[in-house]
Order: C-alpha cells, then sequence, then structure tokens
C-alpha cells in the first residue's frame, strides 16, 4: 500500500527544504562560519580525491574521458559529507535563501550576510586544505597528478565568461537537485539520501560544469605547484562569473522554482481544489493500485 502520493512527497520536501533554510539562516553567525569553513574543507577532500583520481587514470590509459568520468564517481563523497553534517555550503544556500525572502521572513540584509558568510567561511576551509593536504601532503609534486592539477587550473582560467556564466548554471542545478532530492527520502534512510546526491552531482561533475567552491580547490591547488595563471585571473575570469551561474541554477531553476510550485504564496494558491469525494476516490485508486 502507498500511503504517500508522488504530489505529497514533494511537497514534503519543500515544507523541509523552507524549515530548514530559516534556521540556517538565523542560526548565530559563529555556528554559520563553523559550519561553512567545515564545508569548504569537506568539498575539497572530495575534489582532490577525484583530482588524484583522474590523473592516474589518464597518465595509464588513452580512452578519453574516462578519467573525467570516474572522477566524477568519486567526488560527490564532499557533498554527502555536507549534507549529512548538517555544513553550510555557499551553492546549496543559493536555492534555501529564496523561499524565505520571497515569503518575508527574513530580511534581506541578514540573507546576503548569510550567504556572504558562507561563501568566505568556505574558503577558508577549502584554502585550509588545499595547503596543508594538497600542497605540503605532496600529493601533487610529481607527475602526473601535478601536470594534471596545473592544466586543469589553467583551463578553467580560460574560459570565456558567457561559458563560465553557463556552466555554473548546470552544476549548481544538479547539485541543489540532489539536495533536493535528499529532502525527499525518509528522515532515518541515509542510504537513499546518499544515492540521491550521488547521482546529480556524478552528473556535473562527469559533464564538466563548473562549482565555485569545488574550484577554491581546483585552481589553487594548480597555483601553488605551478600553473601559469594569477590568483586574480582565477577570481575575474573563473569565480565571479561561476558564482553568478551557481546563484542562477540553485536560486532560480531550484529555488524560485520549487517555492513557485509548492509555497502557499506561490503558483500553488490558484491551482484547483480537490473536493473531498474526489480526493476519497483518489486514495481507493492509488491503494488498489
Amino acid at each position: 500500500r502507498r500511503e504517500m502520493s508522488d504530489q505529497s512527497q514533494q511537497e514534503l520536501a519543500y515544507a523541509r527544504m523552507a524549515t530548514l533554510a530559516d534556521a540556517k539562516i538565523r542560526a548565530p553567525w559563529a555556528l554559520q562560519i563553523v559550519q561553512a569553513f567545515m564545508a569548504g574543507a569537506t568539498l575539497s577532500l572530495g575534489a582532490m580525491n577525484a583530482n588524484l583520481v583522474e590523473a592516474m587514470v589518464e597518465a595509464n590509459t588513452s580512452t578519453t574521458g574516462l578519467g573525467n568520468l570516474i572522477g566524477g564517481a568519486v567526488f560527490p563523497v564532499g557533498l554527502i559529507g555536507i549534507f549529512l553534517t548538517g555544513a553550510n555550503l555557499f551553492t546549496g544556500n543559493c536555492m534555501y535563501v529564496v523561499p524565505p525572502l520571497l515569503n518575508g521572513t527574513v530580511s534581506r540584509t541578514r540573507a546576503l550576510g548569510f550567504l556572504l558568510v558562507s561563501f568566505f567561511a568556505n574558503f577558508m576551509g577549502a584554502a585550509l586544505i588545499t595547503f596543508l593536504l594538497g600542497y605540503k601532503g605532496e600529493f601533487f609534486s610529481a607527475d602526473p597528478a601535478r601536470a594534471f592539477v596545473i592544466a586543469n587550473a589553467e583551463k578553467k582560467c580560460s574560459l570565456g565568461w558567457g561559458v563560465a556564466v553557463l556552466r555554473g548554471v548546470g552544476a549548481n542545478w544538479l547539485v541543489c537537485l540532489g539536495w533536493w532530492q535528499a529532502l525527499s527520502c525518509r528522515t532515518e534512510d541515509t542510504i537513499s539520501k546518499i544515492f540521491a546526491i550521488w547521482w546529480p552531482t556524478f552528473t556535473f561533475t562527469a559533464i564538466g560544469f563548473e562549482h565555485s567552491i569545488a574550484n577554491m580547490w581546483y585552481v589553487d591547488i594548480g597555483l601553488m605547484v605551478g600553473a601559469e595563471t594569477a590568483f586574480s585571473d582565477f577570481v575575474w575570469r573563473n569565480l565571479v562569473p561561476v558564482v553568478i551561474g551557481n546563484f542562477i541554477g540553485g536560486g532560480v531553476f531550484m529555488g524560485l522554482a520549487q517555492w513557485l510550485a509548492y509555497d502557499a504564496n506561490g503558483l500553488k494558491r490558484w491551482s484547483p481544489k480537490v473536493k473531498e469525494e474526489d480526493s476519497g476516490a483518489l486514495t481507493l485508486a492509488v491503494n488498489s493500485s
């Protein structure tokens, strides 16, 4: 017997997202900083793993794209860890911040502060892992790992603005889709949450979309071991346009879209009401299927 229709499951996911968003934004600033710092560090561990695997695969096979595919399969460990520990990732927060803003339950100043704190604390966490484990740990001091991260950093900093924005849209649309799917899972079902996040994350990584916080690892480690590009190029030619794209992907295509679909103040208010007798017939049909 199915006790929940697809529609009610989607509404439950939205209710969880809205409640979680309100709690995250209203949390004390010190807690936000700690949780965002840990998110940046955790994501960088996943990115580090992906880089090492990709470099090894591409050095030992002539199959084009195989390294990217396998790297995409191991990268999600960071995002899964972030979701399950409740850490604050800027890109996920781009989705979370929209419903409270549109409903007027938080101020624009508080919401902007929430995004800025998560972004810069993510950067600090990513920088720590990049320097201490990636650089000082000497995992990328020799080829093929060194050559791989240098080429990767230089490629990311050579993208045109329009390309970087569009790739940023795709990345965070998929990341936030994974978040949404995990929120629709039963609270105690950790395995389902892991798979819900893994598939969209694997997809965006394998495609080659751009994720601003992940790039804080990808480009910084390349710069530390000799990439021929400047940090200012990273900021202006990659980070800024990718952040814009990430906000559109998460805030518009997920946050706004789900608010319009499932919030009482969105388009749902114009949805036709289901009569009691119709509801009973629908329940009977579902139970008998």
